[in-house]
Order: structure tokens, then sequence, then C-alpha cells
């Protein structure tokens, strides 16, 4: 196979002039190169070629997340009634909290939570999502929802708590009392809001549960266990 590079005459050496003169009577025999790389420019490297098992590799070592709006699932009442998925994640839940329409608006998911056997008891579950900018600051809901309580005639303080899971930052918010729930024509007496602010990335989540003190109490533990366990979807 002959060469197939030009040839440049310039004035040489006699030694560097026969050194130039048998690496071109090797050319004969080397073999075909391969097909050169376009780059941006003629001084610029060629980039190395990465194995096709290396690309897969690198594409499988992370797994995909439900990282966007359009990939998160929302549960609905056909869905596991032992796990709650929303915003990209989920966790467990009892599954006597049972899947309800949501009545309001902001309400992304909305579940009757059943107390001590009377129907009159019963509290909800209510989770809303706010993407980043959405939803005003944390402090701006917290004094909404100290608003909407009273004792002796005024707003009470609230109960703060800080935690993490995994790389997310919970904040719990706990308030009782009178409560005027939005639309309701009086004040409900013995009430109790337990909520978890779950900060994550590009969105916060607000997990609520509001009911008769006797309701929210006799599931304040699996409440817990519900934010202690969130994870992101699969």
């Amino acid at each position: 196979m002959k060469c197939t590079a030009p040839i440049v005459l310039v004035r040489l050496a006699p030694t560097l002039l026969l050194a130039a003169a048998a690496s071109l009577m090797g050319c004969e025999d080397a073999p075909a190169p391969k097909p050169p790389t376009r780059v941006a420019t003629p001084s610029a490297p060629t980039p190395p070629t990465v194995a096709p098992e290396a690309t897969a590799a690198a594409t499988t070592s992370t797994p995909a997340l439900a990282s966007t709006p359009s990939d998160w699932h929302v549960s609905t009442s056909a869905d596991d009634a032992s796990i709650v998925e929303v915003a990209g994640f989920r966790a467990p839940k009892p599954a006597s909290w049972v899947w309800t329409k949501p009545t309001m608006q902001f309400r992304t998911l909305q579940y009757s939570v059943a107390g001590a056997g009377d129907s009159t008891l019963a509290g909800e579950l209510i989770v809303s999502v706010f993407l980043a900018g959405d939803g005003g600051p944390i402090d701006a809901n917290i004094s909404r929802w100290q608003n909407q309580f009273r004792v002796d005639g005024a707003p009470p303080t609230p109960i703060l708590s800080n935690t993490e899971v995994g790389p997310l930052k919970i904040q719990f918010v706990e308030l009782a009392g009178e409560y005027m729930a939005m639309g309701s024509p009086a004040p409900k007496q013995d009430f109790v809001q337990l909520a978890a602010i779950v900060q994550a990335e590009g969105r916060n989540v607000f997990f609520r549960i509001i009911g008769p003190k006797a309701t929210v109490e006799a599931n304040r533990a699996d409440f817990m266990k519900m934010i202690e366990g969130i994870m992101p979807a699969d």
C-alpha cells in the first residue's frame, strides 16, 4: 500500500535525507491509517475513543431519579395504599389513611385519617408541593397556619423543630387550639396540626396532618415514620 501523505522537499543534511528516504520506503508496508477524526482546528488533538462498554457503564452507574415535575407520579386511589408518592418522593403510610380527591386549591394529595373508630373524629393528611419560588417563604406559611389557630383569643406560639433525612432538611411545625379552617362557619375546638416541611432541590413539600387532638395523637407515630422514611421515588 502506498503512502498518501504529500511529500515535501526541503534541504536536509545528508544523514537526515537518508533517514527520510528510509521512512518513505517503510511506508510501502505500513498498514492503512484510520480515517482522521474531524476536529475544530487542525492543531486540536483528537479526543480519545471511548469503548461502548465504558459508555454503558457510565450511563448506568448513576440511577435515574424522578427529578422534574413531568416525571413525578402522584398517588391515586388505585395505587398501593401503604405508600404515598409525590414530588419525586415516596414514603410509607398506614393503609387506613384513605385517598380522597383534593377539595381545595394547592392540595396535591389528600387523605382521610380515621380517629378511634368514630368518623366524626376523622382528620386529614394534606400534601402540598411548591416549586422553587412558589408558595412564598416558609416563615410566611408558618405565620398563616398560626393565624388559623386561637388560644385564649390569640394565635398560639408554634412548636418548631428540625431534622434531616439524608440530604433533605425538614422542619416540623406543631400548632394546637381552636382551629378556623378555610370555609368553616365556626372554629373547631381542641384541634392540632402537625406539619413537616420537606426542603428538597427545586421544591418544598408540605405534609400536614390536621384533626381533633385525639386523632392526631393516635396517628402521630405513623406520621413521623412517614417523614423519616421518605426517599427518592424509583
